[in-house]
């Protein structure tokens, strides 16, 4: 095997500010990841297929994620160290993404020193999820380089880069809880517009009920046949509110009783 390992070509940062830091995610850079995997370049220069023979500065963590992974393309391998960063630090991630540093003002020492240290864990392990990959050079030659995704994030219009920041204003603006905003967003395709929506037709289903129960009770009718009779009523006139429509209930199917 190792003589093939002068096809590969180490890719260099074009910045200073990149100099020794992990391709993947940003962090101090120890090792070097070969792209492909120095036991299947002879399949790849013998088979023809595409793959990238690049040397890239990795850092351990991103380095032992990739020992076993085939991929033959930089870009593959992005996406494998970034899913796996993702994965890993799952629970921090969400612990900065629901949290604000100035809500733990209330907590007990313990609880207030633990969750900071999973917002600053959550912190920097989004930012090694999201960090853009740097331009380099191989041979001499540049290379723009850049495998991360830059998707915007939408609340009806409104337009963000990162999830925590779009997370924090969907919450406030349309008065959705953090935890249940997130996990109708996962829920829904990750869409914020669709996931709020949801949010409030879960809390007009329920206040529909509540107030359907509280007039079966009053009345002492089945609560299935309330719901059924309102709803046929509104649907039936669009502009007919709940209210409307069980004052008609009344006056069809009880006063006259």
């Amino acid at each position: 095997m190792m003589k093939y390992r002068e096809m590969y070509h180490r890719i260099m940062a074009t910045q200073s500010e990149h100099f020794n830091t992990c391709f993947y995610c940003g962090c101090i850079a120890t090792e070097y990841d070969l792209v492909p995997p120095l036991k299947l370049a002879e399949f790849y220069l013998t088979t023809g297929e595409e793959a990238d023979f690049y040397e890239v500065p990795s850092c351990k963590e991103c380095f032992d994620f990739l020992k076993v992974d085939k991929s033959a393309l930089l870009g593959q391998r992005v996406d494998v160290a970034k899913a796996k960063l993702k994965k890993k630090y799952a629970k921090a991630i969400r612990v900065f993404q629901l949290w604000d540093p100035d809500e733990l003002n209330d907590f007990d020492y313990n609880l207030k020193t633990s969750l900071s240290a999973g917002i600053q864990l959550g912190e920097e392990s989004y930012a090694r999820v999201k960090n853009k990959n740097f331009i380099f050079e191989v041979d001499g030659q540049k290379r723009h380089a850049n495998y991360v995704k830059a998707d915007k994030l939408s609340v009806f219009g409104e337009e963000f880069e990162f999830f925590p920041e779009a997370l924090a204003y969907a919450s406030k603006a349309y008065r959705v809880p953090k935890a249940k905003l997130s996990d109708l967003f996962a829920e829904h395709g990750n869409d914020f517009d669709n996931a709020i929506k949801a949010f409030h037709d879960e809390v007009e289903e329920k206040a529909f009920e509540k107030q359907c129960r509280e007039f079966s009770k009053q009345h002492k009718l089945n609560l299935g046949f309330i719901i059924r009779i309102a709803k046929l009523y509104m649907k039936q006139d669009d502009e007919l509110t709940l209210e409307a429509a069980l004052v008609k209930l009344y006056e069809t199917h009880i006063k006259k009783s």
